[in-house]
């Protein structure tokens, strides 16, 4: 990799070891202008004072860690635009959805070697630092202010500099908006349906979608997006907007089955069991025949620590589907558990 001689580098992170072995790495790909922070407070101060390049963290730091330092410099506009690296030693898949969402350009583990940590700096150089990237974020920046203003045309002119130079689909959900605004729907739907070709995980491009389908009275259409939104939202545990979404689903629809269901789980994540149950019940006064809903339901009572509606639920469940083996097992664990009572 050609390493540009004005590169620089910001490691952060009380951890000695895994500072000398960063360091060991960088100097290995040939960076020299490299920095050591000890902590986020620390890091913080050097980034408004020397703006690196690209900040290599810590995930696990006191006071301010590697996530909430990745939150403080995305919210600034003056240094929004700094690549961040996540280093941490285990990371589940929440811990992933959190940190791309606040905006972390990649995530290193702590068994990562020097050919993990090129390439994510190549791609960070190719993509994020480069010259075509840094004319497309002063367009975005200009394309944003216009819509701020409702300016809708010089918008869509910065918009349309961007998809020039590169595809993004938060330029095409902006056009979406735009579009919608205008009432040119069909236009609108295009534009949100490639801003979900790009991410097929943009749940606002198809909440958006749904709300034209609304507007020109094709409920169908529009229940199809919100649940495809409000799936996502729930795999990414963004409870409340999740809720909302499919609320809006049971407006237009009450009889919709999966979204009793899928609001009854976030109940229970939630530990709001007895609402959970409720939910559980409507649904199968729709369709008593759902043996996954029986089990859902099975499983809020065993959070009430009602053990014989539980078992109900499940017996119920393998009635309709013998060979659903969760339930077996969930029935077997508490008939063992009774027994050692």
């Amino acid at each position: 990799m050609a390493i540009p001689p004005d590169i620089k580098i910001l490691i952060v992170g009380p951890d000695f070891i895994y500072r000398k072995n960063i360091r060991g790495m960088l100097d290995m790909l040939g960076f020299t202008n490299v920095e050591e922070t000890l902590d986020g407070t620390s890091a913080w101060e050097s980034i408004k004072n020397s703006e690196p390049d690209i900040v290599i963290a810590q995930w696990e730091m006191t006071e301010m860690n590697g996530m909430a330092l990745l939150k403080l410099i995305r919210r600034d506009p003056d240094f929004s635009e700094i690549p961040v690296i996540l280093w941490t030693t285990q990371v589940t898949k929440a811990d992933v959805i959190q940190a791309g969402e606040t905006g972390v350009n990649s995530i290193l583990l702590e068994s990562a070697t020097v050919e993990h940590l090129e390439r994510k700096i190549r791609i960070i150089m190719e993509f994020e630092l480069s010259q075509n990237t840094r004319e497309a974020k002063e367009h975005m920046t200009k394309g944003d202010m216009y819509l701020q203003e409702k300016r809708y045309d010089k918008a869509l002119g910065e918009y349309q500099k961007i998809l020039e130079i590169m595809e993004s689909a938060e330029v095409y959900y902006n056009i979406g908006y735009i579009k919608t605004a205008r009432g040119e729907y069909d236009e609108a739907l295009a534009a949100f349906r490639k801003a979900t070709q790009i991410n097929q995980m943009f749940a606002k491009a198809y909440q958006a979608m749904a709300a034209v389908y609304l507007k020109t009275d094709n409920k169908d259409m529009a229940q199809k997006y919100l649940q495809m939104a409000g799936n996502i939202f729930l795999e990414r545990e963004m409870h409340e907007s999740a809720e909302s979404i499919f609320n809006m689903i049971l407006k237009i629809n009450p009889e919709t089955i999966n979204v009793y269901n899928s609001l009854g789980i976030i109940y229970r994540r939630q530990n709001r069991f007895k609402e959970a149950v409720s939910l559980y019940e409507k649904a199968i006064k729709i369709n008593p025949k759902d043996e996954n809903v029986l089990f859902n339901m099975g499983r809020a009572y065993l959070d009430l620590k009602n053990i014989q509606m539980a078992k109900q639920c499940f017996r119920n469940a393998l009635k309709i589907n013998p060979h659903f083996d969760i339930a077996k097992t969930m029935l077997k664990a508490i008939e063992s558990t009774k027994r050692m009572d």
